[in-house]
C-alpha cells in the first residue's frame, strides 16, 4: 500500500484525492499535453477516439493546479 502511494504522489496525485480511472486518464493527457506530444498521438496512447475528447480536459496544467 505504502508503495502505491509513493507512485501515486511521484505521478503527481494530491495526498487527499481519490484516484480514479478517470482521474489517472485525465493526469496523463494534460502530462502528454504539457510535453507537446500532439493529439493524435495522445488519443493512440490514451484510447480516446476524437479530439474532442482529450481537449475538454481542462487547459491549466497539473503544475498550476497544485499551486
Amino acid at each position: 500500500m505504502l508503495k502505491a502511494m509513493g507512485m501515486a504522489k511521484d505521478a503527481g496525485f494530491l495526498k487527499h484525492k481519490r484516484i480514479t480511472n478517470h482521474s489517472v486518464r485525465k493526469l496523463l493527457v494534460q502530462k502528454l499535453r504539457n510535453a507537446n506530444i500532439p493529439p493524435t498521438e495522445t488519443m493512440a496512447i490514451t484510447g480516446h477516439k476524437n479530439v474532442q475528447s482529450i481537449t475538454n480536459y481542462s487547459n491549466i496544467s497539473v503544475e498550476q493546479q497544485q499551486k
